[in-house]
Formats: C-alpha cells, structure tokens, sequence
C-alpha cells in the first residue's frame, strides 16, 4: 500500500476508536442531519521518497476537517482539533511504515455556505515515514 494511503487508513481507524460515530470518510458525502460536531477526513500526498542502502524514506501530508455548527461552542470546538492533533503525534506505525508527526497547522474558518453559521476547522499534518524492511 502507498504511505499516503495507509497514512489516512491508520489516521481514520484512531479517529473512528475515539470519536465513534464522527467520523466520515472523505470520499463520503456526509448525510444530511448528521450531528455536529462532525470530523471528515480530507486530502493526503505524498511529498517525497528517497532510498538510502536499501532504505526508503520520505513525507506524506494529510487534512483533516471539523465541523461545528455552535460558534459559542468555540472551547469545545477548539479542544476536538486538539485532540485530534494528539491523536496524530501518537501514530507511530503502520503495517508498512513508521511514522513521525513532524508539522501541523490549524485554521478555523467561519463558512456561512449554509442557513446556519458553521465553524470550519483545517488540520494539515506533515509526517516523516520510513519503509519497513518487508
């Protein structure tokens, strides 16, 4: 499997075990009159790869959004994407790679694409990975 790939399989099997019930694959639409709030799973990349004697190395990115459709509920907004961002720097393993958070970035954007004013949070990550000796 590609490290992007099991970068986002092993990020949305942490965040389903801990916000079961939350958590929406990317690829899926979320249904109308889901709960808020709601985390979605966003885009990945694969930065770069690099061999070295037989090793392989290299950086994989990955998004995260949250939903939240309460702007006084700006704590507990704010305390989900930390938990989130905890979750992240605890991945250390994959089946095929190793991993270590090695950036993330958060934003909030106000996003009033709909009746109710909705808080929109970013999370972008950036992992260092090395291939397992297979």
């Amino acid at each position: 499997m590609s490290p992007a790939q099991e970068l986002y399989s092993g990020m949305l099997v942490k965040l389903r075990d801990s916000f079961p019930g939350k958590v929406w694959d990317g690829d899926l639409i979320v249904p109308e009159g889901t709960p808020y709030p709601f985390i979605q799973m966003g885009n990945t990349q694969d930065l770069s790869e690099f061999g070295v004697k037989g090793g392989f190395f290299g950086k994989a990115s990955l998004d995260i959004h949250v939903w939240h459709n309460d702007p006084r509920k700006r704590g507990d907004f704010s305390n989900l994407m930390f938990s989130i961002r905890r979750l992240a720097a605890q991945l250390s393993a994959t089946p095929g790679y190793g991993w270590c958070l090695s950036g993330s970035d958060e934003q909030v954007i106000p996003d009033n694409t709909t009746k109710e004013p909705l808080m929109h949070g970013v999370l972008s990550f950036e992992f260092k990975y090395w291939r397992k000796k297979s």
